[in-house]
């Protein structure tokens, strides 16, 4: 029997040519028909008297518009969380945000974050990347450095999304996704090359150097100019010490730390030290010889 996604239209069937008399060259490699089933029955022109023949070769094809249930998750500050079944292939954030019956009062939209699964075609590619990692050498992706997860985070705007929808802003879902809608965050944390990684109460128009401040300043090691932020939505901004504007509730403020220097060990200065006195003997020798 046919499998629940098959469709009923444009059964083909391909057949051999087989002229054993033939004393000429043809170009045709193959007869192929074309017909409907209806009942279980072929319909169609020529249907009547046709019949299968040793290798011919039946191609039932899928219906174009059969497609199982694709799922995506809300949860948070939403009044129905739970998970629901994408309607078109078009829906977007603002599309569920609707069926999950709206926001709560309590909902921190611009801090909402997106989980998104990955398809085959990213599987394969990160596979292929941590591959070339682990057989490259010293120029290679570092492999502690590649997320092995087989989900990643989306930086969207929920808040953007919802005041425009059907805009840039409202992106167009895929089955798997989790939409997470918070309760407002009141703390900032500050992690990394700091004295003290601390978290501390949010306040309204102060700086980066204000909450470095709060972590008892940077660290001996800090890359003070990369310092970036993380928002609760996901997504990531360099931070300059003049921009008020940059820090919002719940997000995390990050200061990378510069590679570790090598030291040389007693045995290695030692042996620099000798070489040193080598070659300035050998120029004090050349000199001399050339007076």
């Amino acid at each position: 029997g046919l499998l629940e996604a098959a469709a009923t239209t444009k059964i083909e069937v391909a057949r051999r040519v087989k002229e054993p008399k033939s004393t000429t060259f043809s170009t045709t490699v193959g007869q192929n028909f074309s017909f409907d089933l209806k009942d279980g029955l072929l319909v169609g022109e020529g249907s009547e008297n046709f019949h299968l023949e040793p290798f011919d070769e039946v191609y039932i094809r899928k219906s174009p518009s059969y497609h199982q249930q694709q799922n995506v998750m809300v949860g948070g500050e939403v009044l129905f969380s739970g998970s629901y079944a994408l309607s078109k292939k078009n829906e977007r954030l603002s599309d569920l945000i609707a069926k999950a019956g709206g926001v709560t009062p309590d909902a921190y939209v611009k801090g909402a974050r997106l989980i998104r699964k990955m398809t085959e075609e990213e599987l394969r590619r990160k596979e292929d990347a941590l591959r070339m990692a682990r057989m490259g050498g010293g120029d290679s992706i570092s492999v502690k450095k590649l997320d092995v997860s087989d989900t990643y985070s989306v930086g969207i705007s929920l808040e953007k999304a919802l005041l425009n929808p059907g805009s840039d802003y409202d992106m167009v879902l895929r089955e798997g996704d989790m939409l997470f809608v918070p309760e407002y965050v009141s703390t900032v944390k500050i992690n990394g090359a700091v004295m003290y990684p601390n978290t501390v109460l949010y306040r309204k128009g102060e700086n980066l150097r204000y909450y470095i401040n709060q972590a008892g300043g940077f660290g001996n090691d800090a890359k003070k100019r990369k310092a970036y932020v993380v928002y609760m939505n996901g997504t990531v901004a360099r931070l300059k010490s003049g921009n008020t504007k940059a820090i919002e509730p719940g997000c995390e403020i990050i200061v990378p730390s510069k590679d570790p220097k090598k030291r040389m060990s007693p045995a290695e200065v030692i042996g620099l030290g000798t070489s040193t006195a080598s070659l300035a003997t050998m120029i004090a020798t050349m000199v001399n010889l050339f007076k």
